[in-house]
C-alpha cells in the first residue's frame, strides 16, 4: 500500500492495524482444533483446492506442527489432518497460498547485475558483534535483516513460515524435537565454505544459556525456553530438543516474525576464537559487509552470485543520523533515498510526493518495575535472585501482603488516571496514532471491541479520582521516580506525562534516556524496579488475540530480558496454560483472563498504538516488499534484496 493523495493517505492511516492484523489471522488459523485439511503446493504462488496428480511427498501430522517439505525440481504437496479428534460443528477445509523461494540447485547459483547505491537514514545501525554468544541488543536482528546472514525459516505474504536455509521440517508426535533439512550448497562468504548441521547447531548453541551459559545474546531467553540444545544429525539434518513446545514458536524464534538469529560459521570460530569473531562478519546472505561501525554506518555490497537471490542495487550505505529533523532534510534533499521518519512528519513528505509503505503498528505503555512476585521459576522450580523487588517504593505491592498490594494498585491506577491519552495522540503524534488501555490489546480488535466496555479494561483521564486514590494510597504528597524510555518521540511523550504528574500528583519524575544495550541487563538480572515507557514483545497490533501474552514477563523467560520489569505469578500460569492450550477459542478466553488481571493490577499500563512507514523516494525505490512481521530490529533495511531499484 502507498499513500497517493491526500484522502488515500488518511484512509490508509486509519485502517492500518486492521490492515496489519488480517494476514497474521490467517497465519493463525494454523492452529484452530476443528478438523482441517491444508493442501499447499511450493511451486509457485498458487491457491490450491485440491489435491494434484503426479509424482507427489505426502505427509501427514497433527495440525499444530509446522511441517514444509520442499523437493527440488518437481511440485510437492502436503495435506494435513487433525490427529486428535473434537467435536466440532462443521469440518473446516482451509485453503494457504506459500511462495516458494526462487532458489538455484546445490551448486548452482542465481546470477545478477547490481548496480547503484541506496543511502538509507536511520537513527542508529546498531551493535556490531560477530559472535553469536556476545550478539546483544541490537545485533543479531540486524544482521539477517540487513541481508548478510539468513535465518532458518522465512516468511509468505500471509506470515506463514517457509523454507529458507531449512527446507523442511518434522515435529516429534510428542513435541520432544524438531528435525531440520538444512539446505546444501549455500555458500558463506568468503573462502569459509559450505554451510552445514554443524554451523546451524554451533550458531544455536553458542547463543542458548541451556548450552552455553554465558550467552549474552539479544534472544537468549527465547532460546532457553525453546530448546534444550541443536543436535547434529548428519550433515544437512539438525535436531532441536525442545525444551518448552509454544503455539507457534517456529515463526516466532526461527524467522523475522518476531525476532530469530541467522546462521554463523563454526570455521569462523575455529579460526578466530571468540575475541577474534566478535570483529568477523561472515554470513550467507545476498549481502557482504564492508563496514559496521555503531555510532556511524553499516555498508554492505551486493553478491552477483547467490543460491536464492541477487539485489539490484550494488551497495548499501545505512547511516547512523540520531536527529529525526536531519533524517527528513536528507530524505527531501535527495542524500538518502529512505530514512526512518518520525509518525508526525509522514503526511508532509507524502504531501510532497514520497512513499510511505505501513510496516507495523506497536503499543507502548507504562510497566511499573519491581514488582517481581514471583519468588521461584514456574516451570523448574528453582528460587529467583530478585535484587530489585523493594516494596518501599510506593509503586511495589508485597506479594501476600493484602494491604501492601492495594496500596501499590492504588498508585499504579492513580498514575494511570493522569495520563491524557487523546491529548498526547493529538499533539505529538499529530492524530495519527490510537489510545492504547493495555500494552498487549489493541483498541481496534475484535476482542477489544467486544469485552472492553463490560471488563471496565479503558483507563479514564480523570485528575479528581487520580488525587483520591493517591491519598486512599497515603502517598498524597508525592515522591520521586525515574522512567527510562529512547530518544525522540518516546521522550516527548514522557514529558508530557510528567509534567502532568508533576501538577496533579507532585510525582517528580527523572528521565533515564540510557542506550538500552546499558538498561537490559537491569531487566535480565531483575534489579530494575523503576518505570519504563516502552513497547514489549506482544505489544504489536498484528498479534493476533490467541498467542500467548506475556512471554518476555514471566518466569518462563529468566536468562533473557524480562520486558516488563516485573513477574507476576498469574502471568506464568496463563502464559503456561496458553502454551500448552491446543484450542484457539480456548486461548483467547485465557487471554480475556490475562486482559482481567492486567487491569486490575495495572503493572502494564497502555499510553498509544503508533503505526510505523517505510517512507522512501517512490523514483529510486520502485517497489519494497515487507512481509507481515513485527519489525523488531528495524525495517527501514530489511528485505532489500527484493526491492525493485531504479540506479
Amino acid at each position: 500500500m502507498k499513500f497517493l493523495g491526500k484522502r488515500t493517505r488518511w484512509s490508509a492511516l486509519i485502517l492500518l492495524p486492521v490492515l496489519l492484523a488480517v494476514p497474521l489471522v490467517i497465519a493463525c488459523g494454523e492452529t484452530v482444533t476443528e478438523t482441517v485439511i491444508q493442501t499447499v503446493v511450493v511451486e509457485k504462488e498458487v491457491v490450491v483446492e485440491r489435491e494434484v496428480a503426479g509424482e507427489t511427498v505426502v505427509q501427514t501430522v497433527v495440525v499444530e506442527k509446522e511441517v514444509v517439505v520442499e523437493k527440488e525440481g518437481e511440485t510437492v504437496v502436503q495435506t494435513v489432518v487433525v490427529e486428535k479428534e473434537v467435536e466440532v460443528e462443521v469440518p473446516v477445509v482451509q485453503t494457504v497460498i506459500v511462495e516458494k523461494e526462487a532458489a538455484a540447485a546445490p551448486g548452482d547459483l542465481v546470477t545478477g547485475n547490481p548496480q547503484g547505491t541506496l543511502i538509507i537514514a536511520e537513527g542508529g545501525v546498531g551493535v556490531p558483534v560477530g559472535y553469536p554468544e556476545q550478539c546483544v541488543p541490537g545485533c543479531g536482528n540486524q544482521k539477517f535483516r540487513m541481508g548478510a546472514y539468513e535465518t532458518l525459516l522465512w516468511l509468505d505474504s500471509s506470515a506463514n513460515a517457509v523454507p529458507r536455509l531449512a527446507t523442511a521440517w518434522t515435529v516429534a508426535d510428542d513435541q520432544s524435537w524438531v528435525d531440520f533439512d538444512i539446505r546444501r550448497g549455500v555458500q558463506f562468504h568468503g573462502s569459509y565454505g559450505e554451510m552445514t548441521a554443524e554451523d546451524v547447531a554451533w550458531s544455536f548453541n553458542n547463543a542458548n544459556p541451556n548450552t552455553n551459559p554465558d550467552s549474552r545474546h539479544d534472544q537468549a531467553g527465547d532460546f532457553r525456553a525453546m530448546a534444550t540444545e541443536f543436535e547434529v544429525i548428519d550433515p544437512s539434518k539438525v535436531r532441536m530438543h525442545v525444551n518448552l513446545w509454544e503455539v507457534g514458536v517456529l515463526r516466532r524464534n526461527l524467522s523475522p516474525y518476531w525476532q530469530s538469529m541467522g546462521v554463523h560459521s563454526k570455521k569462523v570460530f575455529d579460526e578466530f576464537g571468540p575475541e577474534g569473531m566478535v570483529d568477523e562478519f561472515i554470513g550467507t546472505g545476498p549481502f557482504v559487509f564492508e563496514t559496521w561501525s555503531s555510532d556511524d554506518r553499516a555498508v554492505l555490497n551486493a553478491q552477483s552470485a547467490h543460491w536464492r537471490k541477487v539485489p539490484e542495487m550494488a551497495r548499501v550505505e545505512i547511516l547512523a543520523v540520531p536527529e529525526a529533523a536531519v533524517r527528513k532534510t536528507m530524505l527531501e534533499t535527495g542524500q538518502a533515498h529512505a530514512a526512518n521518519i518520525a509518525l508526525k512528519d509522514v503526511p508532509e513528505l507524502v504531501e510532497q510526493g514520497f512513499s510511505a509503505d505501513p510496516t507495523a503498528a506497536r503499543m507502548n505503555g507504562l510497566y511499573f518495575g519491581g514488582n517481581y512476585w514471583q519468588t521461584h521459576h514456574y516451570a523448574e522450580g528453582t528460587e529467583l535472585e530478585r535484587p530489585g523487588y523493594d516494596t518501599s517504593l510506593p509503586w511495589v505491592g508485597e506479594y501476600g501482603n493484602e494491604e501492601s498490594m492495594q496500596s501499590a494498585i492504588n498508585v499504579r491506577q492513580a498514575l494511570a488516571a493522569a495520563v491524557d491519552r487523546e491529548g498526547i495522540n493529538a499533539a505529538i503524534l499529530n492524530g495519527l496514532g490510537y489510545v492504547n488501555h493495555i500494552t498487549n490489546i489493541s483498541v481496534n480488535s475484535q476482542t477489544w471491541a467486544e469485552n472492553a466496555e463490560s471488563h471496565g479494561w479503558a483507563y479514564s483521564f480523570d485528575r479528581d479520582e487520580a488525587k483520591r486514590l493517591m491519598n486512599e494510597a497515603g502517598w498524597g504528597d508525592g515522591f520521586e521516580v525515574t522512567v527510562w524510555t529512547g530518544a525522540g518521540t518516546s521522550q516527548e511523550i514522557v514529558e508530557a506525562i510528567a509534567a502532568e504528574w508533576l501538577a496533579t500528583l507532585n510525582v517528580s519524575v527523572s528521565l533515564d534516556l540510557s542506550p538500552y544495550s546499558e538498561h537490559r541487563p537491569n531487566l535480565v538480572n531483575l534489579s530494575f524496579n523503576q518505570i519504563q515507557y516502552r513497547t514489549c514483545g506482544d505489544s504489536f497490533s498484528a498479534l493476533s488475540v490467541d498467542l500467548p501474552k506475556s512471554n518476555e514477563t514471566t518466569s518462563h523467560k529468566i536468562g533473557g530480558t524480562i520486558c516488563a520489569a516485573s513477574i507476576l505469578p498469574r502471568w506464568d500460569e496463563i502464559f503456561d496454560q496458553m502454551t500448552k492450550e491446543l484450542d484457539r477459542r480456548k486461548r483467547t478466553e485465557l487471554a480475556i483472563e490475562h486482559f482481567d488481571y492486567a487491569r486490575e493490577v495495572s503493572i502494564n499500563v497502555g499510553v498509544n498504538e503508533t503505526p510505523a512507514f517505510n517512507t522512501y523516494d517512490g523514483d529510486k525505490i520502485l517497489n519494497w516488499p515487507i512481509p507481515p512481521q513485527m519489525c523488531i530490529g528495524g525495517c527501514t533495511w530489511f528485505n532489500l534484496e527484493e526491492v525493485e531499484w531504479a540506479p
